[in-house]
């Protein structure tokens, strides 16, 4: 079951090779919230733009947007029903932002929100192998000092892998102190643990779009490919109007696209990866047609394979179309090709609820 790394690469390409073989483990950045009180799923589901049960049982997980009142992000979240809480998995750093989103449309709900990052470890396994590692290393085993389970282990929605056979990525959420331990039984049980930047170079082949590079206020759901966590058929939230607007009157424009780009030779290649970010996409006229805002190379067996995310206006985002990267910090011009539109939970918009 475990992955065998190239020996030829460095130790970022061997750890991707790894973890796209077999199974990948690693300390995640996302934040932590604690929300506690009988409102908290409520004021969820009426703030967020998918649909929050309020009468969930516990175990459920869902992916669901925060936005501002222009429909711009607030933040990607996650929400995992804990039965007497519910945990909030946010982006890196952003745990300051979204509980003061909601603490700004907390009015007479009781909602409590507790920051537990510093309290907390957590991990991610990934990988094809995840679910079996998950199902054997019993990462959830009970603490014998307390007597109560080390960790959550929370299987998490998502199409980390368009068109492919997309393995599930698991978070495991753990107390201060106790990530070591488990990591350790992960990796027994074959997974590999990589670094901080093995794991961006895994999050971009993927095409999953991250907080601060293709999520944030510069963007709304619809541009990052999220429709898939928006329910059109619910009340009100905080944007739905402009979200709603946009859909409707086919309004979007610009979309998340995923790139590669030539030339590809692989000290070219990890050079160009560093650069790229920021880089701006023409067409052949010079006209702006959009921005790179990540990139990585990718290891195959003749060297690296550069590959990115950017976005593109809605009238040149069409899979197979080729731009340009142009930036200072660019040694040239970089040939990008449009290589799909990425749609991290799927692109179809759920059915109206039977009555």
């Amino acid at each position: 079951m475990t992955a065998v790394a190239a020996p030829d690469s460095s130790p970022t390409a061997a750890e991707y090779r790894a973890a796209t073989a077999g199974a990948a483990v690693f300390h995640s950045p996302a934040g932590r919230l604690r929300l506690t009180g009988a409102d908290a799923r409520d004021l969820l589901n009426r703030l967020s733009t998918n649909s929050i049960d309020p009468d969930g049982a516990p175990g459920a997980v869902s992916a669901t947007v925060l936005t501002s009142d222009r429909g711009r992000i607030v933040d990607l979240v996650y929400v995992i029903h804990c039965g007497d809480h519910q945990l909030l998995l946010t982006g890196p750093g952003q745990q300051e932002n979204v509980t003061a989103f909601l603490d700004k449309y907390t009015i007479m709900e009781d909602l409590e929100v507790a920051d537990i990052t510093d309290d907390t470890e957590l991990l991610t396994l990934t990988g094809p192998y995840a679910a079996a590692i998950a199902a054997t290393a019993d990462p959830a085993a009970t603490d014998p000092a307390t007597g109560n389970a080390a960790a959550r282990v929370i299987a998490l929605p998502g199409n980390p892998e368009p068109g492919a056979d997309c393995p599930t990525t698991y978070q495991i959420l753990a107390p201060a102190g106790a990530a070591a331990a488990i990591g350790k039984r992960l990796e027994q049980a074959g997974a590999v643990r990589i670094s901080a930047a093995a794991a961006e170079t895994l999050r971009i082949a993927r095409h999953q779009p991250a907080c601060g590079t293709e999520l944030g206020d510069a963007y709304n759901p619809l541009e990052a490919g999220l429709i898939g966590a928006i329910d059109f058929h619910k009340g009100c939230y905080i944007g739905q109007e402009v979200i709603a607007r946009l859909d409707t009157y086919q309004k979007v424009q610009k979309y998340l696209v995923a790139l590669r780009f030539d030339p590809a030779g692989a000290a070219q290649a990890d050079h160009a990866a560093a650069t790229l970010p920021g880089a701006r996409l023409v067409n052949d006229a010079g006209a702006a047609m959009g921005i790179v805002t990540s990139a990585a190379a990718l290891p195959d067996a003749t060297g690296a394979e550069l590959v990115g995310l950017g976005y593109v206006r809605t009238a040149a985002a069409q899979i197979g179309g080729r731009l340009q990267a142009v930036s200072d910090a660019l040694p040239g011009i970089v040939t990008a090709q449009i290589t799909a539109r990425p749609l991290l939970f799927g692109g179809e918009k759920p059915a109206p609820p039977t009555r």
